[in-house]
């Protein structure tokens, strides 16, 4: 997965801080006679990263429900496997090289190499999904895992009844392959042109993240999904912050007490979810 769609989508990053404390942002929002909590995630990240608090983990015992953007688990994965396989692979016989032409095929052969993901298997693929192939090169070359990330971590600590879900994994899926063939190649090709300096545009990212400023890291995101065509912007980011809004006018109206645990893009910038709520009338507060 592009590492710009770590802070937004989890169905598939920072280096040692050591004892660094780290507060991401974390807030709270609320009506007349309730509240619930936003707090941005990583969905990947290394083993000796800093992320948890107090203040975290008090939300995290008394909320009653704990939504993650979708189910991570491997049951959910699976099921979704067959639709992977129709969205993200060719099935017409054509190979990707016959739709990215000679050029962006030689490119994509040299990163191919250099992190040992078969070139046959790519051929194979739809352009969004050798986007999202190759970029998991320097990402696991750098030793950023799903194990270690944040909603892989929290999941595993929750009773299945206190998980919920914002979205399924066949929605996710379809914010990456519903764009036009133009769309799926302009992704590819603004994942080669970042591959070498994806580990560094990672670590600002994140380090942003850890040290709860994510206006900065809001800055960031935004100048590295310049190469994304506009209409795949507003299906990773603005129409998933809309429908969340949603839901959660939805859990406040029933009076629900809940975590919501979302990418951390989407709790950055004019756009986010925070913000969002905030021009509806609800109070947003930053606990952290």
């Amino acid at each position: 997965m592009s590492f710009r769609l770590l802070l937004t989508l989890p169905v598939l990053l920072l280096p040692s801080v050591g004892a660094t404390y780290a507060a991401p942002a974390l807030w709270q929002v609320s009506d007349e006679d309730s509240s619930v909590w936003l707090f941005g995630s990583v969905h990947l990240l290394r083993p000796d990263t800093e992320w948890r608090s107090q203040t975290l983990d008090k939300v995290l015992s008394k909320a009653d429900r704990v939504y993650f953007e979708t189910d991570l688990s491997v049951e959910a994965q699976m099921a979704v496997m067959p639709l992977t396989f129709e969205l993200g692979f060719n099935r017409d016989g054509r190979l990707l090289s016959e739709l990215i032409g000679t050029d962006l095929t030689d490119r994509l052969r040299e990163a191919a190499d250099r992190y040992a993901i078969p070139m046959a298997t790519l051929l194979t693929m739809k352009p969004w999904m050798a986007a999202t192939t190759i970029s998991t090169g320097p990402l696991l070359e750098s030793g950023y895992e799903t194990a270690h990330g944040v909603e892989t971590v929290l999941a595993a600590e929750l009773d299945e009844d206190r998980l919920g879900f914002l979205e399924t994994p066949a929605q996710q899926l379809s914010f990456l392959a519903g764009g036009g063939l133009d769309e799926q190649i302009a992704m590819l090709e603004g994942t080669l042109d970042t591959l070498d300096v994806m580990q560094s545009d990672i670590d600002e990212m994140v380090l942003a993240w850890s040290e709860g400023q994510p206006e900065q890291l809001g800055e960031i995101f935004t100048a590295q999904m310049g190469s994304y065509d506009q209409g795949m912007v507003e299906r990773l980011i603005d129409m998933r912050n809309a429908d969340w809004v949603e839901q959660i006018e939805v859990m406040l109206a029933r009076n629900e007490s809940a975590l919501l645990v979302v990418g951390a893009a989407h709790l950055a910038g004019d756009i986010s979810v925070v913000r969002l709520l905030e021009a509806r009338g609800f109070s947003g507060e930053r606990l952290q």
